[in-house]
This record gives structure tokens, sequence and C-alpha cells, in this order.
């Protein structure tokens, strides 16, 4: 667990109400975690999704330290993906599914468009949501994940062998102390370990049971399906925006060498390493994953984030970055090249604000002075 707790005074921090119910429709999940509130008025949102049984709490430091200062150009919306956390469960983890829970949370909170961020897991819901619904998404910020086949992947095999421990015993029947045991018994990780007791929740019976889906995970990692939380499905398409890519340098998700490739091929305006893809630097940590859990680390990817969101997310594409937005200007469209006096002319992109579906701005703007 980060440890600098003092952090979260520094911003308004709302978790969401509701608990985690089993749906029978999947158009009926909702999705909830915590909001953090910018420092300024009228920002724009950011919704970020945690990895696999990750708890929100363990991102709410990071997000909120003053040094990061990602608060100061978008609100925080740190939420879990269907069957983790207090966001609902349904069986399917179908890659449309998941964009779609995305957009009906945005439609449920009053946000038109959002930058769409996520560690791991998390990162396949945001760049779902941006390939199947690109006009409500300004931006996608990916950490430690590529868009691919990674179910023979050492660090996804071994999360797979976890969950196949879990569900070899009924918490119902055990006390908490009992479950903890078996934990440091047969789960080898230390971080996971802790990831699993921190997701032990006590019924109102006074039985223990885990906050995520146990078996509709077992069934999704125990079979090689296309819609498994490691793989990366063909029908997803293209994500035409702008989109950045960071994960540490010996990451066990993302081989340097070769997993870098299926970015570009999924998201097009990616312009390559060193630009849009980026290596932290840092130890062969089996652990760095958890990019929360050391400081230096933590810093250089919330530069990064920073960086993407105040110098290009929501920049329109025909522009370099968002010093250009007001002073360069693209030609039009060629409109025939057997057409000698036609005139062609230049134009600047537009921009939308980033909530006019559920505000009035343009509305005003458009009523006359008196």
């Amino acid at each position: 667990m980060y440890r600098f707790r003092q952090l979260w005074k520094f911003s308004t921090l709302q978790f969401h109400k509701g608990v985690s119910e089993y749906q029978s429709v999947s158009e009926n999940v909702v999705l909830r975690g915590v909001t953090l509130k910018g420092r300024y008025n009228d920002l724009p949102n950011l919704l970020f999704f945690t990895e696999a049984c990750d708890p929100v709490e363990n991102w709410i430091p990071f997000f909120s330290d003053p040094n990061n200062k990602i608060l100061d150009y978008r609100n925080v919306h740190i939420l879990s993906p269907r069957n983790f956390g207090t966001s609902d469960k349904h069986y399917s983890f179908d890659v449309q599914d998941l964009a779609n829970d995305v957009v009906r949370y945005m439609y449920y909170n009053k946000i038109t468009m959002a930058t769409l961020s996520g560690h791991g897991f998390g990162a396949k819901v945001a760049l779902a949501a941006g390939c199947y619904h690109p006009e409500r998404t300004t931006g996608v910020f990916c950490i430690d994940y590529s868009p691919m086949d990674q179910r023979y992947h050492e660090a996804f095999t071994e999360f797979r062998g976890y969950i196949a421990k879990l569900s070899q015993i009924n918490t119902k029947e055990l006390t908490k102390s009992q479950i903890e045991a078996y934990l440091k018994d047969n789960i080898d990780c230390p971080k996971w370990r802790s990831i699993f007791s921190d997701n032990l929740i006590k019924l109102p019976s006074g039985q223990w049971d885990w906050k995520f889906a146990l078996k509709f995970l077992n069934d999704n990692v125990s079979f090689n399906k296309a819609d498994s939380l490691a793989f990366w499905p063909v029908k997803a398409g293209l994500y035409t925006g702008r989109a950045h890519f960071a994960f540490p340098e010996f990451s066990r998700w993302v081989h340097l060498g070769t997993n870098t490739l299926p970015m570009l091929k999924v998201c097009p305006q990616v312009r390559g390493f060193g630009h849009d893809v980026h290596s932290v630097q840092g130890d062969n940590n089996t652990l760095n994953h958890w990019i929360y859990e050391f400081d230096s680390q933590s810093f250089v990817f919330a530069s990064r984030f920073t960086k993407f969101l105040s110098m290009y997310d929501g920049v329109h594409l025909l522009l370099k970055d968002r010093t250009e937005v007001g002073k360069e200007f693209v030609p039009s469209i060629i409109y025939s090249k057997k057409d000698p006096n036609h005139i062609y002319s230049d134009y600047s992109p537009a921009h939308y604000y980033h909530n006019w579906r559920f505000n009035n701005v343009y509305k005003n703007l458009d009523t006359p002075s008196k």
C-alpha cells in the first residue's frame, strides 16, 4: 500500500455511493470508484481504470500528490472495471461491453468527453473505449500495457495461477486470519498477496468474501478465449486519436524489443518510440509493474502524464501540439486537381468545449447581446 496517505488532504476526494451488485444484463453494469476534484474550476475530466483486483485507494496518492500536478489539469475519476472493487459484476469480459461501461459512466455523470487512461487491464478498458467511442475520447494514456496477446507472458500465467489458488478455498467457511495464512502459503508475490488481502470484505452475516467476482475471473483466465483479460481482439479496431504509452524499462508485461509494435498498429497516430512510446528507466525489479510503489518511478510517469495532458490531449491531429492552437493553419482538402480556377485556402482546426453536451456554453454565445 502506498505510504503517503497525508497527500489525500490536497484534493477534494469523494467515494462513489452504491454497492457492487451482480447484474443479469450487461447494460446495467455501473462503474464506481473515487473522484478527485482538480484544483481549478471547469477542468476537463480524466477517467483512470485500475489493474485487475487493484483497489482504487492505491492510486489516490499518485494523483493527489501536488508534485505530480495532474490535478492542475484534470478532475480525476479513479474507477474499478466491471467485476472488480465496488463496480457491478457481470459474467462478460467482452471488450465492447467494457467500452460501453465507460460511456455509460460518462453519461450518468454528465461528462461529454474525457481523457481515458489505465494501468494494465485498466489500460485495455481505456483503449477499448477509445476504439469504440472516439467521439467521446480526447486522448488515451496507457501505463504498462500493450494491445496484444499477453496470455502466455510469465506475469499473466503467474496471475492466473494465483486466481486458481484462490478458487480452491471457500472464504465463507474460514476466518480472516485463516484466509491470510492461506495467502501467505500459496501466493508467492508479496504485492499480489497484499492486493488479495485488501480485497477481503466482511459480509453482514459475518462471513468473508472477495470484493472481485472470483468465479467470473477464474473462468476468464483459465481458458484462452477471445475475451481473456490478457488478449486484445482484432474486432476492437483502431483508435485514431492521440495516444501515449509508458512502461518500466524492464517490464514483465511490455517487452521493449517487440511489444511496442502493436501500439503503432492499433493507434496509427502514435509516432513511435521517444515520441508517444516511452520506457521509464529503473531497476530490473519484478514489482516494477506497480509504479506507485516507487517514488522516483512514479514521479517520472506523472511527468509524462502531465506533459500529455498539457500539450497533446484534445489537440487537433493536424497540429503538432497545443502551442499551435489558434496560431497555425492547415490547407483545406484539395477539391479537384482538374480545376485550375479553384482557390484553396487555409483554416484553423476547431476545438470544442470539453463538456458541450451538458452545458449551455454555445447556446449562450449564440444569444445576441442587448
